[in-house]
């Protein structure tokens, strides 16, 4: 971390509904449910694990443990990939509050109800204890997915955006504008330095549209102060970063239209074109497309714009053909991904991808209730908490309450003891696997902002 680095507890939770089998519950990994007084809130950094079955609630409107003793230097624990600085002096509680307090009420809480105000002040300060002083923004604090994905971060700036942390946007734009390549495209992950992790996963062409969509969705919400009237300075910043993007996704194309096979969100090599990284590549160069416009960079708008039509007409006639399915071809399974073409991402003037969302709802529906992402043997039949926030996302943007509602008290009501999102729900309803994840919170942040018409897609 650079300079002022966040103050942390962190607590071991143990999965909600401990009715299950022994046998079931060794073979998950533990569930962890963290707080921060964020990388804004203060100068200190401490460090504490509690026991696995520990229980507890935090402070109103902070991730503060309630009731907890604050530790002394003998207490702290290296867990877990924060630092640990040795304490000299106690740590003022209150100030920490009122600081965390006060982030909140520059931006906006967006929900309708208490309860929906509530789920999501606990992910805007779930998203504020993933993301580093340096921008870099990790999937969740704990063990392996302590590491920066670049889709998870755009969807985590997109979401800050929305909700009035332009601080924080901008700060997550920075780190990936430092760590893409000078062909455009960034690696599947990175360390918190900005390191890239280089182990043979495949990259994952959807960078280079998540993150063209980050900044366009950063400029549209960025205040007066960091968007004067008329001074482009800002968004010149990311330029090079942008250009370096849109041009990698552009070179993609083949000459079906469609992008050529690579990695997604799925996290495997592919033989095809995904739905995955074809949706995702056309929100890019839309994006790209208007920020150009706004730079006044005639040429690139018009490139960019060219090739965004140019792969809409194949992804109709392509996945189009098949129902919108995972690949283009006869006999593909089911995606999420197919969320991707729907509002707010994109317009919404197709009724074959509102046909497509919901027979795929249908269609990927486990027995908890949620949704997993698509027929992925490897990850076993379970629901995903990003993949059901999706189709949440886009319940919203086609203005369809009662869907949205269905799904938003799912996730609502599938959380850990501590209010943070899992990364999955196991069958019996309990929460599974690593909490909190930061793309559910920023999906369902972004679902709520969308139903109260703050957000929509970049123009066509």
């Amino acid at each position: 971390m650079r300079g002022a680095v966040a103050a942390v507890l962190a607590v071991a939770l143990a999965a909600a509904g401990a009715a299950g089998a022994g046998a079931a519950r060794e073979t998950r990994p533990p569930l962890y449910s963290a707080g921060v007084a964020g990388s804004a809130f203060g100068p200190d950094a401490f460090r504490i694990t509690l026991p696995p079955d520990a229980s507890g609630s935090y402070l109103p409107g902070t991730s503060l443990l309630a009731d907890a003793p604050l530790p002394g230097p003998g207490d702290l624990l290296p867990t877990g990939a924060y630092p640990v600085v040795p304490r000299t002096a106690p740590v003022d509680h209150a100030a920490l509050a009122d600081a965390t307090r006060a982030w909140l009420a520059a931006g906006t809480v967006p929900g309708r109800t208490d309860a929906e105000r509530e789920v999501a002040t606990r992910a805007l300060l779930d998203l504020a204890l993933l993301t580093d002083p340096n921008g870099a923004s990790v999937a969740s604090p704990f063990g392996p997915w302590h590491l920066v994905w670049p889709r998870d971060a755009s969807w985590h700036a997109v979401a800050f955006a929305a909700t009035g942390h332009p601080d924080q946007a901008r700060a997550i734009l920075r780190f990936l504008t430092r760590v893409q390549d000078d062909d455009g495209t960034w690696v599947s992950r990175y360390r918190p330095d900005g390191t890239p992790v280089r182990d043979g996963r495949a990259r994952q062409l959807d960078a280079v549209g998540w993150v063209p969509w980050a900044l366009w969705s950063w400029w549209q919400a960025a205040s007066d102060r960091d968007r004067p009237a008329r001074d482009t300075a800002a968004l010149r910043e990311f330029w090079t970063m942008l250009r370096r993007a849109a041009d990698a996704a552009v070179g993609s194309l083949t000459d079906t239209g469609l992008p050529r096979p690579s990695s997604d969100y799925w996290e495997q090599r592919e033989t095809r074109p995904t739905i995955g990284i074809a949706a995702p590549l056309l929100l890019g160069l839309r994006s790209a497309a208007a920020l150009a416009a706004d730079l006044g960079e005639p040429d690139a708008q018009r490139r960019w714009g060219a090739a965004a039509s140019r792969l809409a007409t194949a992804i109709e006639a392509r996945f189009g053909a098949t129902g919108y399915r995972r690949h283009p071809v006869a006999g593909a399974g089911p995606d999420s991904a197919v969320t991707f073409l729907a509002a707010p991402l994109a317009p919404l003037d197709a009724a074959a991808v509102t046909a497509a969302v919901r027979r795929t709802e249908a269609e990927l529906r486990m027995p908890s209730g949620g949704l997993r992402p698509g027929n992925i043997p490897r990850v076993g039949d379970v629901a995903w908490t990003p993949a059901t926030a999706l189709f949440a996302l886009a319940a919203a943007g086609r203005g369809d309450e009662e869907s949205f509602a269905g799904w938003f008290e799912w996730l609502a009501s599938h959380r850990t003891g501590f209010g943070a999102f899992p990364e999955k729900v196991a069958n019996d309803g309990s929460p599974a696997s690593v909490a909190p994840l930061g793309w559910t919170s920023a999906i369902v942040l972004l679902a709520l902002a969308t139903r109260d018409g703050t957000v929509g897609p970049p123009p066509t």
